[in-house]
């Protein structure tokens, strides 16, 4: 055997002996989960996961265990509704925008478009070897532009809630005005252990809530109207008290040696696992005009959570105007309707496999070996558990932090496949939450699209925050926006 070689395979084999070791397994798929995982969860150890060439498995096996912790049942509730919330670490200097906890309630908002850091950079629409694209970073927009709205009318609510170990971080930091967030040391990083969490919530009947979800039975939610052509929340109207269930969920974690975070994402899933919020495209976006193999038809003939059935390409992942949204705007309901009839923004995952370069239709192996490997634990260890209803849709970290460094987008060069040795972005590089990046699957095609150490600049294109490590993490540029 060649030397060169024969390294190789030693090396590769002595990593695949250290992971076991880190990670024993559950049953003979190449992604097992752990059989200590369910039915009680026990704390990650956000142990440092191996490079490349390891398979992708080792931070998918964290991202299901921070999962699965993070939404464990506690008191008939997810875990991490007693996580803090940026209104609980940032207090009263935060906006009315941000949901803090009320009476120990999970307390939801309303979410418009999201954008990347740097407001004025052009970000790669598909990316690609031969035509790139691009469209400008300007979706800001004032109001609820953007607004998610279900089959039945509702619009979805959202809330962040981070772990104690990032709010004793900020807090041993003394970040918690805007000034000493925007004085921060720029090689700052975010400590091992830190987990954030993003949650999409649609309302559903208090009397008559889905058995297949994790619900919330009481939940303070914002009430809603219309101020001339837009859509506010009415800040002299108390929230109101609704019943809640979890769509999507992002578990955004530090395991050492990746500051950057790695990035997963879980959604809801049918009887049979399958993930039914929406459908998927039957092929990869083009690069001319952005639709499913470039051609502009159906994308499903049934009706799913957040798609109505039969809705041409073209006319889906698109949002409501501002002046729309408030003309067929319900107070009294607080729902969207014209006609008497619901409306709704019908949505469909524009990159099938969550892969932004080759065929990309198929979703990674390990995530299937480990979701199928889940579906088996729960069914042995848990049957009735709540968290059997959702599944990992992938997940995006860098495969080498070492290059981790203030202002620099999170990249593969164009054309460049994850698993290219020379790739810095790892895992699924077309990720995004279907319940949360809706509107933006073309134009900021995963996470770090958003989430970079650039400089943080406001809808004028004025700096806010200078280039910082810490600016990976949106909790602290919005709180330095949105404050007063």
């Amino acid at each position: 055997m060649d030397p060169i070689v024969f390294r190789f395979v030693n090396l590769r084999a002595a990593a695949t002996i250290a992971f076991a070791l880190l990670f024993p397994t559950l049953g003979c798929a190449d992604c097992p989960a752990e059989s200590q995982w369910l039915p009680n969860t026990p704390a990650p150890a956000f142990d440092r996961p191996p490079p490349h060439p390891e398979p992708d498995c080792v931070f998918y096996k964290p991202a299901w265990h921070n999962f699965l912790f993070a939404a464990r049942p506690v008191n008939g509730n997810p875990a991490f509704l007693s996580y803090p919330t940026i209104g609980d670490v940032f207090g009263p200097q935060i906006a009315p925008q941000f949901a803090a906890k009320r009476l120990n309630l999970l307390a939801v908002a309303p979410r418009g478009l999201k954008g990347s850091n740097n407001f004025n950079v052009a970000t790669v629409r598909i990316p690609g070897p031969n035509d790139p694209g691009s469209i400008n970073a300007g979706v800001r927009q004032a109001g609820f532009a953007g607004l998610l709205i279900d089959q039945d009318g509702q619009p979805i609510f959202y809330a962040i809630h981070i772990n104690q170990t990032f709010a004793d971080f900020v807090s041993a930091k003394k970040l918690t005005t805007k000034a000493a967030v925007q004085s921060a040391d720029p090689e700052l990083e975010l400590p091992k252990g830190a987990v954030e969490l993003k949650s999409a919530w649609r309302v559903v009947p208090k009397n008559n809530p889905p058995a297949d979800y994790i619900t919330v039975a009481e939940a303070s939610v914002p009430t809603l109207k219309r101020d001339g052509s837009k859509l506010v929340v009415d800040e002299t109207a108390p929230p109101r008290t609704e019943t809640v269930a979890l769509l999507a969920l992002h578990v955004v974690f530090i395991p050492e040696g990746h500051p950057e975070f790695v990035w997963a994402t879980f959604e809801h899933v049918d009887g049979n696992g399958i993930r039914d919020l929406a459908p998927a495209a039957a092929a990869q976006p083009s690069v001319d005009n952005g639709l499913p193999g470039g051609l502009d038809g159906p994308i499903s003939t049934r009706d799913f959570v957040l798609y109505k059935s039969g809705t041409i390409a073209s006319a889906a992942n698109q949002f409501l105007t501002e002046a729309a949204m408030a003309a067929a705007f319900d107070e009294k309901s607080q729902t969207f309707t014209t006609g008497g009839k619901p409306i709704q923004t019908s949505i469909y995952r524009m990159f099938p496999g969550s892969k932004s370069v080759g065929t990309g239709t198929d979703e990674d192996g390990d995530i299937v070996d480990l979701n199928k490997s889940m579906t088996a634990l729960f069914a042995k260890n848990a049957p009735n558990d709540a968290r059997r209803n959702y599944r990992l849709v992938g997940a995006i970290w860098m495969d080498k932090p070492d290059q981790f460094k203030t202002n620099m987008p999170i990249a593969n060069p164009a054309g460049m496949d994850t698993d290219n040795p020379a790739a810095i972005v790892a895992g699924e590089d077309g990720l995004s939450s279907l319940a949360m990046e809706s509107f933006t699957q073309n134009s900021f095609v995963n996470c770090f699209s958003c989430h970079d150490t650039q400089a943080v600049t406001d809808n004028d294109g004025n700096v806010i925050v200078q280039a910082k490590k810490l600016n990976v993490s949106h909790i602290f540029s919005k709180f330095v926006v949105d404050s007063k």
